[in-house]
């Protein structure tokens, strides 16, 4: 254990929070929340430098009654990060009725992890990219972080030698499952019923092949189904492609799985160059039309892009959608010295919210010497923005210690 490592990087969390507790006193959006956690962040660390045995974030969701619960990784056993889901109270407190200390570790995974989502019973599900034997999963557990036995074998859905990288919830309950072969990369998407069997009234046999490959998945209002991989597809609810939508049901957009529809558009979230004469980049959205074209009265041309001060280098994490239609989007920003979690906030028409932040852009550092990776973003029933991922703090000998980092913001 590095304990001069682990004070360094508590010392500068904790000046962090001090220093932003001051500056979202006027309750501006766009300023940490001070209500939640400490200063507006709550933090689970590790207390030990480690090279693979770090946490990590893939993604979060917010139960109806305000806990949040996120999905990723955490320091395991073996010496190498295992999945598990976390769930925080209101406050930025863990739960401690959750798992065990407010932590669920999913059990015979390793690798990466997939995708969450919340039944309207309290359930939880999760996928895993992997177990021992390179065969993905969809986990269930009930809402107290417990395997539920009722789901697939004693909560537990395998899928031989192929990762899952996304789930997702249909109005009806049925449960869809975004896949990748490992063997021959094909790209799926299958439908699970409410005790993890498949569906075979879905697609062919209970299997669809969206065009565009799977990643991210968004299910529309009618039932028709987001496909985000390397294009955007758009298959119908019982998972025929939908030939209507875009080129032969597929559209190319700027996003790698970050997207989201509102009122049957789609945004997709990227990043551009702002300025040729300036090797920078900057938040980028986009708009497309419900038949998959771009929506011209959205930003400039159909997108719009803005640059963050001092971060020249931004890599998106995801975009969530206020109930004024306003687009958050969340990233990494960085200089070659530093980085930071970076927002930033559009009107529903594509314009820059100048009250958002600081001109419509806000960033969290979190001291010097660490490096923030953002990984998810939601908003919550009040508007305010929930921002997750991980922040490294360097070692001498290549480890980390790091720390899984939920910040929220005021939205109003």
């Amino acid at each position: 254990m590095n304990s001069k490592l682990s004070g360094k990087f508590a010392l500068l969390y904790c000046c962090t929070i001090l220093m932003v507790v001051t500056t979202s006193a006027a309750g501006q959006a766009g300023h940490l929340d001070p209500t939640f956690g400490r200063g507006g962040i709550a933090a689970k660390q590790s207390t030990e430098t480690q090279i693979t045995n770090v946490y990590s974030v893939g993604a979060i969701a917010i139960q109806g009654d305000g806990k949040i619960v996120v999905a990723g990784g955490v320091p395991g056993n073996n010496d190498f990060t295992v999945p598990a889901v976390l769930r925080f109270l209101p406050n930025g407190s863990l739960d401690n009725n959750f798992g065990l200390n407010g932590v669920a570790v999913l059990p015979n995974s390793f690798g990466g992890f997939g995708g969450l989502a919340i039944q309207p019973d309290g359930k939880i599900l999760v996928s895993t990219n992997g177990n021992s034997s390179a065969n993905g999963q969809v986990i269930r557990l009930t809402s107290a972080g417990t395997l539920d036995s009722t789901f697939g074998n004693q909560g537990v859905v395998t899928f031989r030698l192929t990762t899952v990288p996304a789930i997702a919830l249909q109005p009806d309950g049925r449960i869809l499952a975004s896949l990748q072969s490992i063997i021959n990369t094909r790209s799926q998407v299958t439908r699970l019923l409410g005790n993890g069997s498949t569906d075979t009234s879905f697609g062919t046999n209970g299997i669809a092949f969206p065009p565009g490959g799977s990643g991210a998945m968004e299910v529309l209002g009618n039932g028709d189904i987001l496909v985000f991989g390397g294009l955007i597809s758009r298959l119908t609810s019982s998972g025929v492609i939908d030939e209507a939508f875009g080129v032969n049901g597929q559209l190319i957009a700027p996003t790698s799985g970050q997207a989201v529809a509102a009122s049957g558009d789609i945004l997709a979230a990227g990043a551009l160059v702002s300025d040729p004469t300036v090797p920078s980049s900057g938040f980028a959205a986009f708009a497309y039309q419900s038949v998959g074209i771009g929506d011209p009265a959205f930003g400039r041309n159909g997108g719009v892009s803005t640059t963050v001060a001092n971060f020249p280098t931004i890599s998106t994490a995801g975009m969530a959608i206020e109930s004024t239609g306003a687009i958050v989007e969340l990233g990494t920003v960085s200089n070659k010295n530093a980085g930071a979690f970076g927002l930033v906030r559009y009107t529903a028409q594509g314009q820059l919210d100048a009250t958002f932040g600081s001109g419509g852009t806000a960033t969290t550092s979190f001291g010097s010497g660490t490096t923030p990776n953002a990984s998810a973003i939601l908003i919550q029933s009040d508007d305010k923005i929930i921002a997750a991922g991980t922040v490294f703090a360097a070692g001498l000998h290549g480890e980390f210690t790091t720390a899984l980092v939920v910040a929220r913001y005021l939205g109003k």
